[in-house]
């Protein structure tokens, strides 16, 4: 059973819809009843006037100015050839509240006021008998004024609140607009965060794969002996990494073929390849020296886990980027030096290499838009507040720096 309020919510949309049945419905109730009695007190001159007042009120709604006009034009005609008030006399008071409710010109609604008031003046006058001629001219001009000016009023009242509810219907329209374009913006977040991940693991895994590869095909071609052993060892390698990599990027896209229907954010997704814990670092680490670049490697792991998630995932996809780059670019013989500092304030990482340094054009025409990788780093640090520097070092190698405040993720829940 609907709640009376449903039914009376109902009842109203449907009036609004069928404003033009409703009204002539009642314009020829009333036709009936006060035309019908206005033969009983004026005869047919009071049945001829009284309708024509009546019955304009059939598009009161529809055209409430041209009513008006018309009423004001019966109240003329009224005043001067029939000296007493007539039932239909309501229908004046029906187009005062309609002008006031439904016209937004502040100027007619005034004037429409102003027209009642003289006309309650002049009907006070008209319609008075002595012998007290112009108190009883008053009294009833005034009772007629009242009652006129309060008509009005509720009329503006109701316009207000029509004027209020379509505002909010508006306003309510906007909101949703709006909620759809943040979850719009929110899925394309997640997509370049989705695409940022991909590219990260998969320039990662193809490098130590190449890597590997290119040795293997060297040793094969100009090894005195190649034993099994190395064999499969290297194929060890380039498998682990093949499928870690098939791993991460099934668990990114599988975020990403979701991202419409949940709302996720970067640590959500993230969240999806690893805990980036010290044990991961660690063997990020590891991979990096099995592809064969020597690894000088600094990390407290127990104060490393302590730290906020996403401050972790930063730091693993620093050092991830940077050991990817010496990897590609800095040549060989050549070894690296990863630092993680701990300080009350803030926490470095610091990624260096003893190479040549020929890496550093190709690492800083990655910032300049050649490449996103050193991109990606500084978009993730600058979400932390931290700073980012990538540059070459005074005498050989290239030099990745991170620091970030802590005082930016207090409160960050730790993954555990």
């Amino acid at each position: 059973m609907e709640r009376p309020d449903a039914l009376a919510a109902t009842a109203y949309r449907w009036g609004r819809d069928h404003a033009l049945l409703l009204d002539s419905m009642f314009a020829g109730v009333l036709l009936v009843l006060l035309g019908t009695a206005s033969v009983f007190i004026a005869g047919w001159p009071g049945l001829i006037v009284a309708g024509l007042t009546i019955f304009p009120l059939a598009v009161r709604r529809r055209c409430p100015t041209l009513v008006l006009a018309w009423t004001l034009a019966m109240s003329v005609v009224q005043l001067i050839f029939i000296p007493i008030p007539l039932p239909g006399n309501v229908a004046q008071a029906i187009v005062v509240y309609t002008v006031a409710a439904n016209v937004p010109s502040l100027g007619v609604r005034l004037f429409t006021l102003a027209a009642a008031l003289v006309g309650s003046l002049l009907a006070g006058f008209r319609w008075s008998t002595p012998p007290a001629y112009v108190q009883n001219a008053l009294g009833a001009a005034a009772v007629l004024a009242v009652l006129a000016a309060l008509v009005w009023v509720i009329g503006n009242l109701v316009r207000g609140r029509e004027e209020n509810l379509r505002q909010l219907g508006s306003a309510v329209i906007q909101l949703e607009e709006g909620q759809r374009q943040l979850e719009r913006f929110i899925a394309q977040r997640e997509r370049v965060s989705a695409a940022r991940e991909i590219h990260d693991i998969v320039a990662h895994s193809l490098t130590v794969v190449i890597v590997q590869a290119d040795g293997a095909a060297y040793a094969a071609e100009n090894a005195a002996s190649w034993h099994r052993t190395e064999a499969r060892d290297i194929l060890s390698v380039i498998g682990g990494t093949a499928r870690s990599a098939l791993a991460e990027v099934r668990a990114v896209v599988d975020v990403l073929r979701d991202v419409d229907a949940h709302d996720v954010d970067t640590e959500f997704a993230a969240s999806h390849i690893g805990q980036a814990t010290g044990a991961e670092l660690r063997r990020l680490v590891d991979s990096v020296r099995a592809a064969g670049l020597p690894v000088e490697f600094h990390n407290h792991p127990a104060t490393f886990d302590t730290l906020p998630f996403r401050l972790r995932f930063v730091v693993l996809r620093a050092v991830q980027e940077a050991l990817t780059n010496v990897l590609k670019h800095a040549g060989s013989p050549v070894s690296a030096r990863v630092a993680i500092e701990y300080t009350p304030d803030a926490l470095r990482v610091r990624v260096d290499d003893d190479g040549p340094g020929q890496h550093g054009a190709r690492a800083m025409g990655s910032q300049s838009g050649c490449g996103h990788g050193l991109a990606g780093m500084r978009e993730r640090v600058r979400e932390l507040g931290g700073e980012f520097s990538a540059e070459r070092r005074p005498v050989r190698g290239f030099e990745v720096t991170v620091e970030i405040p802590l005082d930016t993720v207090v409160g960050e829940r730790s993954a555990s």
